[in-house]
């Protein structure tokens, strides 16, 4: 389950700093409070707390004075094929193909983050969401998820697609006028356990206008390849990372304690690690060493509180760890930062 300590990587809050500063907005300001790096409106990725990445959204739609913020940005940027992970779904041969791209490399995007694509009642279903936390990724990210899915989807088949019904985790906005208008349907909910829609069945087999299927197959091998550098290419280790990330709110990691959560022994998770070509240990440390950094960017967290957030109940042993993992003190690293 996540807790408020995780991290959360968004490409999106650019984008939103840049439609904050067009409509007059103070960027620096928001820039200060949540402690951003100095060049975030330019950078391609940022990465902070899911709680603060919540509250980061609900600030700059009203910095930007659009409620709406997400939907428009979705929208407005769907045309902008940015990376490999876009890249791919643009090249699919159809609907079904792009939307099975989007669940399948979604980790390249965020750790946190869960797609899936389903057959329910003769409808294909769509849902976005991340397990534990009843707001998702917040009204910002969710709108914004369905709003570049939706819009992409429309310019790729040149229809209309307008799904049967739409629903969001967050709670209902004052005025959902400008969203049902976008979305077609007024067969919208809001305050479910997930953000989704739900399609024909039919929908699915539209081709894409951009389909390339030889440049396809390059791409698929090299975000497979991705994953695997990640140690993301699976769901397995994910789900052992989480319970890494459940267990630094207690202290140090433990094997034992990790198995049983999933539902396993000892022995045979240590065995499907090692089938991994990695081990808890390295997990362990992999996740600490994120977190670190993470939380080192916030120049106003103590050290102190960093190490205890880190699952380290010693500052020293902190300090040595960090060294180990960049060979840097945390003091140089925040020197580093912009």
């Amino acid at each position: 389950m996540p807790r408020p300590g995780q991290p959360f990587r968004s490409q999106i809050i650019g984008p939103a700093l840049a439609r904050v500063r067009a409509a007059g907005g103070d960027v620096d300001a928001l820039i200060r409070e949540f402690a951003l790096p100095a060049a975030a409106e330019r950078e391609k990725e940022l990465v902070l707390e899911l709680h603060r990445f919540h509250a980061l959204g609900d600030a700059l739609a009203a910095a930007a004075h659009d409620p709406f913020l997400g939907l428009h940005i979705g929208a407005a940027l769907e045309r902008g094929a940015q990376g490999l992970f876009e890249f791919i779904c643009l090249s699919a041969p159809d609907v079904g193909a792009g939307l099975d791209r989007v669940v399948r490399y979604m980790r390249l995007l965020n750790e946190l983050v869960k797609v899936s694509l389903s057959a329910r009642g003769g409808e294909a279903v769509l849902e976005h969401c991340i397990p534990g936390e009843p707001l998702g990724a917040g009204r910002f990210a969710n709108e914004f998820f369905i709003a570049v899915v939706l819009a992409r989807a429309r310019r790729l088949t040149g229809t209309p697609f307008v799904p049967s019904r739409v629903w969001f985790a967050h709670p209902a906005p004052r005025d959902a006028g400008e969203l049902l208008e976008f979305l077609g349907t007024r067969q919208v909910e809001f305050s479910r356990e997930s953000s989704g829609f739900s399609m024909p069945l039919e929908s699915l087999e539209l081709p894409l206008k951009s389909s390339d299927p030889a440049l396809l197959l390059v791409l698929d091998e090299m975000a497979a390849r991705a994953l695997r550098e990640r140690g993301g290419h699976n769901d397995f280790i994910g789900r052992v990372r989480e319970q890494v990330r459940v267990q630094l709110a207690d202290g140090a990691p433990a094997l034992g304690k990790a198995a049983r959560a999933l539902g396993m022994s000892t022995r045979t998770l240590q065995r499907r690690l090692d089938g991994e070509n990695t081990s808890f240990f390295a997990l362990v440390e992999q996740v600490r060493s994120d977190l670190a950094q993470l939380y080192l960017d916030d120049r106003a967290r103590p050290l102190a509180e960093v190490a205890y957030l880190c699952g380290y109940s010693e500052l020293s042993a902190f300090l040595r760890a960090f060294r180990r993992w960049t060979g840097k003190t945390p003091s140089e690293y925040r020197a580093t930062r912009p």
